[in-house]
């Protein structure tokens, strides 16, 4: 004949006899991954996300900290125009000395990985360094052929306002009236040719999942 036991006692029978111990708890692996953004990857619009650890610094050593990766990539994206590049480090050397660069938290950490503060500093020298690369990329052939037809525009302002993709009236006056192979790109549009480079990576990314 079966026994069937009360809830009661079964509940005391539990008791006596223990309940297996609870599972440990597993441990969470803050470590930043393969994917973690560095100045470079992200400058050049790699696709990466903001990881590092925050920690405490100096103003003057984030700024100078954002300055020097600026300027390599100044170096770099300006293609070997002097005139480009300085302009370039002049725009990297103000965006490096405001207030979204120029932080009392780090901007990377001591592998060079990027902290989620540093999202706001990367993104306008991005935007800094993308204006040379536009210009780069639609001046060498346009600017020169305009300069060498005696445009009322000169070379830098140019090149400045193709960079910016806002080439003004008399910009394009002279585009329409001289160098039409070289300039074709943009005669009757006010917006200059996409950049070279796709940036791909928005200014705070999501935490990738690490399970």
């Amino acid at each position: 004949m079966p026994v069937f036991l009360s809830t009661a006692a079964l509940l005391l029978l539990m008791a006596q006899e223990g309940l297996p111990p609870a599972p440990p708890r597993m441990a969470t692996d803050d470590t930043p991954s393969a994917m973690a953004c560095t100045f470079v990857s992200f400058l050049r619009g790699d696709q990466c996300f903001f990881e590092a650890a925050s920690g405490p610094a100096e103003r003057r050593d984030t700024s100078e900290s954002a300055a020097r990766a600026g300027s390599r990539e100044c170096a770099v994206e300006s293609r070997g125009d002097d005139g480009l590049r300085k302009e370039c480090e002049s725009a990297v050397a103000e965006v490096s000395l405001g207030d979204l660069c120029a932080l009392h938290s780090r901007l990377v950490d001591a592998q060079g990985r990027l902290t989620r503060e540093s999202a706001a500093c990367a993104e306008s020298l991005r935007e800094a360094i993308g204006r040379t690369s536009r210009a780069a990329a639609l001046s060498l052939s346009c600017c020169s052929c305009l300069e060498q037809s005696h445009c009322a525009v000169n070379a830098n302002q140019c090149r400045r306002e193709l960079g910016e993709s806002k080439p003004g009236r008399e910009l394009n006056a002279c585009m329409a009236r001289s160098c039409s192979n070289a300039c074709g790109f943009n005669q009757g549009s006010e917006a200059a040719a996409p950049a070279p480079r796709q940036r791909r990576s928005s200014a705070v990314p999501d935490e990738p999942d690490k399970t």
